[in-house]
């Protein structure tokens, strides 16, 4: 068993975690995880290899007189659509990105991943960023100021020649133009480091579209040095025919097992409108039905494996059950699961009173 992308301290307690497993757990992590890891490309992963490429050659292109002036990438879609899976995929198949050694054997990183902070302020940010960077910061009473200027210094210092930052759609959880026009300057003066030509990849929802296309001069000019991919929501009836593929695809060879009666359009149907029509959501469901079907040690997986699927990921009760119910089930909303539990727990109680 090998692990990736994780801590040597964390590897060394799931060893020893799996080691207490009986033989079927561990066939069963091993299933699980190897379905888990697998990536299901689309006809967007063509466009997001174009633009990869053209980010990483335009870094490059500082050698022969100037990197271009769209420096950043912007990756938009909503949540359970794919982007952050697409992104990783992306940048750990490039080895560009891998962690090199300098003249002086130092080991050096090209690309620097984070996570946006909540709120995004320019502090958190910086100190996330920091974060990242490895670089401990001791004095807490630092301005926000201060400690973006340090973060750029360390950038250049750690030889980063890539940013990629996720989730940042939190800056639209701020409260003030002022605020957005803030973070709108940082990210401007990020792609302007003197003598560094940083390149960033940056993902969040669509409504960060909105955000670069606000007026004023910080946005105008960060607009001009970005370029926009959307992960677009699935629809029907167009990608039921790529739907059924990665169903069928993940059931036979992600978990080894056979679809029955789960193939045909209108399940595919409910699976796309039980995910929101998201493609990472639909994904994520199917391979849930695949769990459920292995831990019941069925060399298939059918109609009621989809419905325990729902029943855990959603919470919802039977009749809500998008799977279950035999009509009407386009008329459930999935973000509408939880209502009748909610309504049971506002139900006033019956009163005991004079019994």
């Amino acid at each position: 068993m090998t692990f990736k992308n994780y801590d040597a301290s964390f590897s060394e307690a799931a060893r020893a975690l799996f080691d207490t497993l009986s033989p079927d757990q561990q066939e069963r992590a091993r299933r699980m995880g190897s379905m888990q890891a697998a990536y299901i490309g689309t006809k967007r992963d063509l466009e997001l290899d174009r633009e990869f490429d053209r980010v990483t050659e335009n870094a490059a292109a500082a050698l022969f007189g100037k990197s271009g002036k769209a420096r950043a990438l912007f990756v938009l879609g909503e949540s359970g659509s794919g982007k952050t899976t697409s992104v990783e995929k992306h940048i750990a198949k490039r080895r560009q990105f891998l962690p090199r050694a300098t003249a002086d054997g130092v080991s050096v990183r090209p690309l620097v991943p984070m996570l946006a902070p909540k709120p995004l302020t320019l502090k958190g940010l910086a100190l996330a960023g920091l974060g990242a960077l490895n670089y401990e910061v001791h004095n807490t009473r630092i301005s926000g100021f201060e400690l973006f200027q340090e973060w750029k210094n360390q950038l250049r210092e750690q030889q980063a020649l890539f940013l990629a930052i996720d989730e940042l759609q939190h800056v639209l959880r701020g409260d003030t133009v002022k605020e957005l026009q803030t973070v709108a300057d940082v990210l401007k003066d990020l792609l302007q480091i003197p003598g560094w030509p940083l390149h960033m990849f940056l993902s969040g929802v669509p409504a960060l579209a909105g955000f670069l296309h606000q007026d004023g001069e910080s946005e105008r000019q960060l607009k001009e040095r970005s370029h926009i991919i959307e992960f677009r929501r699935m629809s029907f009836p167009e990608d039921i025919p790529v739907t059924t593929k990665i169903v069928e695809k993940i059931i036979r060879v992600e978990a080894c097992l056979e679809p029955r009666d789960v193939l045909h359009e209108e399940f595919v149907h409910r699976i796309l409108h039980s995910s929101h029509f998201a493609f990472g959501s639909s994904i994520e469901l199917t391979r849930i039905a695949c769990d459920n079907a292995m831990r019941l040690e069925q060399d298939y997986v059918g109609p009621a494996n989809f419905i325990a699927a729902y029943a855990l990921k959603s919470g919802c009760r039977p009749s809500q059950n998008i799977f279950a119910v035999k009509e009407g089930w386009l008329d459930i909303l999935p973000i509408n699961s939880l209502q009748e539990l909610l309504d049971s727990v506002r139900r006033p109680a019956h009163s005991t009173k004079g019994r």
